[in-house]
């Protein structure tokens, strides 16, 4: 009985942590010919969840102790920073940071000698009537008025696009793959069978503009004629 419990417990965790799954695009949209032919003819667009700026610090002090003590007090800063008014939260892959829960794990930097450094991520809701270029240089302006802590600097970098659970748009994705083989179907006629491959396979997405992301299914089309119009070969 305590391992059913266990394992209902189990799954049920697991469950909630893919529902809850948020996934970052940092990379540029492209617009180009040979990107194009790579995906499958069925896309759907979708407006992101969030808007995102990375963020990095970087700390040269010599005493490794020292150089630590000065970053996590610049991410202590930067956590109650955020006005009180505004949306904005700070993250990294892991977790949301907090005022009780900003040490995030110091990173050497291998071209120079004690340097230590730490990447993060400012995110900010994104819906259809929001602004884009508003809501960046609220994340910009935000981080321009962090004062890092000793030696520590603060380098904005990318914007980027964050989206949670994108896999709960995997049937509106099958949805609109089934309206476009019901016309090929209509086109060919009876005489062909439309036979659809690879929607077993997971979602994918990639950034598409400043605020949208395209997610779609690796899937192929095979027309094949029907039984009933093979002509077979008759023997002499």
């Amino acid at each position: 009985m305590h391992r059913l419990c266990l394992l209902v417990l189990t799954l049920s965790l697991a469950v909630a942590a893919a529902a809850q799954e948020e996934v970052i695009m940092l990379s540029p949209f492209e617009v180009s010919t040979a990107k194009a032919t790579e995906k499958p003819p069925i896309v759907i667009k979708k407006r992101a969840d969030f808007l995102l700026l990375e963020i990095s610090l970087v700390n040269d002090t010599r005493e490794e102790e020292r150089r630590r003590d000065e970053v996590y007090a610049t991410l202590h800063t930067m956590v109650g920073g955020i006005p009180r008014d505004s949306k904005i939260e700070l993250f990294t892959q892991e977790f949301t940071l907090s005022a009780s829960h900003y040490q995030i794990p110091l990173v050497d930097v291998s071209q120079k000698r004690d340097t230590s450094s730490v990447t993060l991520y400012a995110k900010v809701p994104l819906s259809g009537s929001d602004d884009v270029g508003t809501l960046a240089e609220t994340l910009r302006a935000y981080v321009r008025g962090i004062k890092g802590e000793g030696r520590t600097e603060i380098f904005s970098g990318d914007l980027g696009l964050s989206i949670r659970n994108p896999e709960k748009y995997r049937y509106e994705v099958i949805q609109a793959i089934a309206a476009d083989v019901k016309k090929l179907r209509e086109t060919f006629g009876d005489s062909f069978e439309v036979v659809v491959k690879g929607l077993d396979a997971r979602l994918k997405w990639e950034r598409a503009s400043i605020s949208e992301v395209e997610l779609f299914l690796p899937f192929s089309y095979e027309v094949f004629p029907t039984r009933a119009n093979i002509v077979l070969p008759v023997e002499k």
